[in-house]
């Protein structure tokens, strides 16, 4: 596994540890200029990973998390040195836990207890298997209380959850999550729970969220939805030091949006954004893109630019617990 951001600061670069798959070969060859000078179409888009399943939480039984952590790793047993993405959606924060998008309200004793469930069934099921690796976030989204407090307190979330892993589980790597929408709340709060969640943890977090009303077909700061503007995505996607991305691919335009996030960042900022894959919904709303689907689009739109040329290394999809 290579470093793929060699340019950035040192917190960035290492991206606080984690093991990210990149075929850092195609990009290297991919990545050329900054701007929108094509590649060489004899760069085919590449076969797509198999798709991991997320899940919105919606029950606190930790028997049902264990049996889908279970699944993840009788599948990545079955398939020689796999790694897989997985986001637990838990709602939106509220003081002391999280409402469910269920409307259930449920604690933050109860939130660790059900991720490490998750985690202890992809350990246990990956049995004789100890090469393949899980990266497994803790979501919320931005809906309810954001803010400083409320990063670091999820934060805090995490770190728990990583050392019960380190002394009973393996192979899995613990971030944080957050589905991040500008329709949801404002930018500030957003950033001000991004930088939270940061000053208080070494881990990472997954912004598996949107850019709505960003631009389609440019790259100068525009605006978004909300009061947002491309500066705004950005950072909380990828410029916050803990931040990495796996963006709603639902239609094609939010590829394009997308899209032009990597623009600004390659052209305004310290450098590209490289996605850790597409996320659909297909499973919960057949009328949207499937997982082929939200991998082709983003995969062709980032490449037909050479400063976003890239590789991504997972497919995710959510689903319903």
């Amino acid at each position: 596994m290579l470093t793929f951001r060699a340019n950035a600061s040192a917190r960035v670069r290492q991206r606080r540890g984690s093991r990210l798959a990149w075929l850092s070969a195609f990009t290297a060859v991919s990545i050329v200029t900054l701007g929108l000078t094509s590649i060489t179409p004899a760069l085919a888009t590449p076969a797509k990973p198999p798709t991991d399943w997320s899940f919105y939480v919606l029950s606190t039984s930790t028997s049902t998390a264990y049996t889908l952590g279970c699944n993840q790793g009788d599948y990545d047993a079955s398939h020689s040195d796999a790694n897989s993405e997985v986001f637990l959606d838990f709602g939106g924060q509220i003081s002391g836990g999280t409402e469910l998008i269920n409307g259930t309200d449920v604690s933050n004793g109860t939130i660790e207890s059900i991720a490490e469930q998750f985690a202890s069934g992809y350990w246990v099921c990956t049995g004789a298997d100890t090469t393949s690796n899980l990266n497994l976030a803790i979501g919320t989204n931005n809906s309810l209380d954001v803010g400083t407090s409320y990063g670091e307190t999820w934060a805090g979330v995490v770190n728990a959850v990583t050392t019960w892993v380190a002394d009973d589980a393996g192979q899995v790597s613990v971030w944080g999550g957050d589905d991040i929408e500008p329709g949801f709340g404002s930018e500030s709060a957003a950033i001000a729970w991004s930088n939270g969640f940061g000053d208080d943890t070494s881990a990472l977090y997954l912004n598996y969220g949107s850019a709505d009303g960003c631009p389609e077909s440019s790259y100068g700061n525009g605006g978004c939805n909300n009061g947002w503007d491309q500066y705004d995505v950005w950072y909380v996607s990828w410029g916050s030091a803990p931040a990495v991305t796996a963006p709603e691919i639902y239609e094609s335009a939010q590829a394009s949006q997308w899209t032009m996030i990597c623009l600004y960042g390659a052209n305004h900022q310290s450098g590209e954004v490289f996605y850790q894959g597409p996320l659909d919904e297909n499973d919960l709303d057949s009328g949207t893109y499937t997982s082929a689907q939200a991998w082709d689009a983003l995969e062709n739109d980032l490449n037909a630019h050479s400063s976003c040329a890239q590789t991504m290394p997972y497919s995710l999809e959510v689903h319903d617990e």
